[in-house]
C-alpha cells in the first residue's frame, strides 16, 4: 500500500508581490496522460507554467533532468494510473490557488497557447504542440459497465429475455416463469469496485419486485450479498442500492428470496470503476 505525501511548495509572484502555496505529491506521478514537455528548474516553476496553459490539467515533475510534463487530464475516482515514482512530484490544477498565475490569470490566449506575462501584461506564445480546440479532457468517472454485457436468467416468459435488462431502455423488461426463487445475473467481463447497483422496476406490477437478495461474486457460486430490498416495489421505481465501501467483483445476481414470485425489472445499471 502506497502512502500519499503532501507537501507545500511556496512561489513567489512578482506581479502582484505575494506568495502562494502549491499542494504536491511527492513521490507520485499520473502516467498516461503527459501532452508535452518543457524543462525547468523547480517543480514549483513547472506548476506555474501550468497555471497559464489552458490545456494543463496537472503536471509531473521529473527531478533528475528537471523535466516538466504538462498533463491534458487529472485523476478522476476511477483513475489506476497515479504511480509511485521515488524522488518526483505530482500536482493537479484544480488544487492551484488563483494568484499562482500572476496577471496571467483570466488570460484569452487559446487552447494552443501558453501565457507569459510581461511587466504588468501578459503575451500568448505557441505551444510545441498542436491542440485542436474540440479537444475535450477524458472521463474518468465511474461508469455503468453492465451495459450490454453478458447476463441470463432463471427461466423465460415469452420473448422477454435477460439482455432486455442491460440494454439501456427502460421502457423494455426481462421476465421469468413463476418460480420459487427467480434470479437474474450479469457478467462484466472484468472485475470492478462497484460503488453502487441501480435498479429500474418495470412500469406494470411493480409489487412483485420483493424480498430481493443482490449479491456480488468473483463467480456465480460465489457471491456475497451487496444489499436486501425488502419490497413492495412500485412502478417504474428507481431504486439505488449503495455499500458504504466499495465491493470488488464481476458478477452481479438478482435473487426474489421469497417465492413463488416472477422477476421482471426494466434496468439494472453497475455504477463502478475498474480495479487497480
Amino acid at each position: 500500500m502506497y502512502h500519499l505525501t503532501f507537501l507545500l511548495g511556496i512561489v513567489f509572484v512578482w506581479a502582484s508581490c505575494e506568495l502562494v502555496v502549491i499542494k504536491r505529491q511527492k513521490d507520485r506521478i499520473y502516467t498516461g496522460h503527459v501532452l508535452f514537455e518543457v524543462l525547468l528548474p523547480m517543480w514549483s516553476i513547472c506548476a506555474q507554467y501550468c497555471s497559464r496553459v489552458k490545456v494543463c490539467k496537472s503536471i509531473n515533475f521529473i527531478s533528475w533532468n528537471k523535466t516538466c510534463q504538462i498533463n491534458y487530464a487529472e485523476p478522476g475516482i476511477c483513475s489506476c494510473e497515479l504511480l509511485e515514482s521515488v524522488g518526483n512530484s505530482f500536482v493537479m490544477a484544480s488544487t492551484f490557488p488563483e494568484k499562482l498565475a500572476g496577471q496571467c490569470n483570466g488570460n484569452d490566449c487559446n487552447l494552443n497557447q501558453s501565457c507569459i506575462p510581461n511587466e504588468m501584461d501578459y503575451y500568448c506564445v505557441p505551444l510545441p504542440i498542436n491542440v485542436s480546440e474540440n479537444f475535450k479532457t477524458p472521463n474518468e468517472e465511474p461508469q455503468n459497465v453492465a451495459l450490454g454485457k453478458t447476463c441470463g436468467q432463471s427461466s423465460t416468459y415469452l420473448n422477454e429475455h435477460a439482455e432486455h435488462v442491460v440494454d439501456g431502455l427502460a421502457n423494455t423488461h426481462h421476465h421469468t416463469q413463476r418460480e420459487q426463487s427467480p434470479y437474474w445475473w450479469v457478467d462484466l467481463g472484468n472485475f470492478y469496485n462497484i460503488m453502487r447497483i441501480e435498479v429500474i422496476n418495470r412500469h406494470t406490477s411493480g409489487y412483485r419486485l420483493h424480498d430481493l437478495d443482490i449479491a456480488v461474486g468473483t463467480r456465480l457460486d460465489d457471491m456475497s450479498i451487496f444489499a436486501h430490498y425488502v419490497g413492495p416495489g412500485k412502478n417504474h421505481e428507481h431504486l439505488v442500492f449503495q455499500c458504504s465501501r466499495y465491493t470488488a467483483g464481476r458478477y452481479v445476481n438478482l435473487t426474489i428470496t421469497k417465492g413463488p414470485e416472477i422477476l421482471h425489472v426494466a434496468e439494472v445499471m453497475v455504477i463502478a470503476c475498474p480495479v487497480c
